[in-house]
């Protein structure tokens, strides 16, 4: 019965990717005589993404006023599949879904390598644990959303007001942290709401998951309370990733939240930012806006792949390259890190800004700063 589980395992990760993972096609050239010498010249006109417009250096005011922002962050994830947090999660959701079934943690990190394979084309002497280990990533203390508001240009000549809301960071702590949160809303507005300062709040990962369900039961209890704007970053409200929305629906049930995904009264404006390569992002469509950070990479993708599937010389080094481009926890830092990437194997530096040109905008004058999210 195990191995029929597991095997249950294997097929809905593979699915996972094969939902997920981009369907460029490979070029049908011989590749493997290719040079390193020969891969610049083959590569020099891919486009690569350019910066985004340079922020303003005015913070949006409202009737003179800088704004109150509440922050509230995600989960404290390592790389998907190997992280503490989702091991000890998707064993519980398992666990959920296959009661007669005794798994452990090595049945799931077993599971996430197959589900792994055909997303970071890795082969039996290569996993992506492998990979992982040879790619830096950035540790996102508790209070990271708060630091990064203050690296915004022209931070120190105005007077934000920052809210931070505390938390676990643990999902399954979730019930305990949305009436924590609904009281740190309310209780802001009504520090602030003779004031005329404008109330946002910016959610980033689960802190979006939070953030939406306490908006809504305040709806009942506090229907005065207003949101001049409400900032999403990688949310999985919307998941489009198969594992990911058995997650979400599992801690829907068990944290007895809302299953419908609907814009709450008190928000006037919602703004979403994802990125396709963050598997716990999505579009929203309950949002105003919806912003893919990462569209500007699908270009370099597709040359990758044909090194590794037809140069054998280059098929490692490619391998290292696409990783890079699809490492989850690189985009679901993203948006506040922004995302680069050396690629060694067509020498190109890919570097695309985020946090100033796409997410500062949020909170900064946007009549100076026309980029697209800025857009009502």
């Amino acid at each position: 019965m195990l191995t029929q589980v597991l095997k249950m395992i294997k097929t809905a990760f593979t699915a996972v990717f094969v939902v997920f993972a981009l369907t460029a096609a490979t070029n049908a050239v011989e590749l493997n005589t290719v040079k390193k010498k020969d891969v610049q010249q083959l590569t020099a006109d891919l486009q690569l993404p350019a910066p985004e417009l340079a922020v303003s250096e005015a913070l949006l005011p409202k009737d003179g006023l800088d704004p109150v922002v509440i922050t509230v962050p995600g989960l404290k994830f390592g790389e998907i599949g190997w992280g503490p947090f989702e091991l000890k999660n998707f064993i519980r959701i398992f666990r959920k879904l296959f009661p007669d079934n005794d798994l452990d943690e090595a049945d799931i990190v077993n599971g996430f390598v197959a589900f792994d394979k055909s997303y970071f084309f890795t082969d039996d002497e290569e996993t992506v644990a492998d990979l992982a280990a040879q790619t830096p990533q950035r540790a996102m203390p508790d209070n990271y959303l708060e630091l990064k508001l203050k690296e915004i240009p022209g931070y120190e000549n105005h007077d934000i007001k920052i809210a931070p809301f505390t938390w676990s960071r643990d999902p399954g702590e979730t019930e305990q942290a949305v009436p924590e949160l609904a009281k740190t809303i309310a209780a802001t507005y009504d520090a602030y709401k003779n004031t005329g300062r404008p109330l946002y709040i910016l959610a980033h990962s689960w802190g979006s998951i939070l953030t939406h369900e306490a908006l809504h039961r305040l709806e009942t209890s506090r229907p005065d309370i207003k949101i001049d704007k409400l900032i999403t970053a990688g949310s999985p409200l919307v998941p489009a990733n198969f594992v990911v929305k058995i997650f979400l629906k599992v801690e829907t049930d068990k944290e007895h939240l809302l299953k419908a995904v609907t814009k709450p009264a008190s928000v006037k404006d919602w703004h979403n930012i994802w990125a396709k390569r963050d598997a716990y992002s999505n579009a929203i469509p309950a949002a105003d806006t919806n912003y893919q950070t990462d569209a500007a990479v699908e270009n370099v993708e597709p040359t990758l792949i044909d090194l590794i599937l037809h140069n054998k010389l280059l098929k490692k080094e490619a391998r290292h390259d696409l990783f890079k481009i699809r490492d989850i926890k690189a985009w679901h830092a993203s948006y506040f890190y922004d995302f680069k990437a050396s690629l060694l194997s067509i020498h190109k530096e890919i570097f695309i800004p985020i946090f100033r040109p796409i997410l500062a905008p949020q909170v900064m004058d946007c009549a100076k700063t026309p980029v697209p999210m800025c857009k009502p």
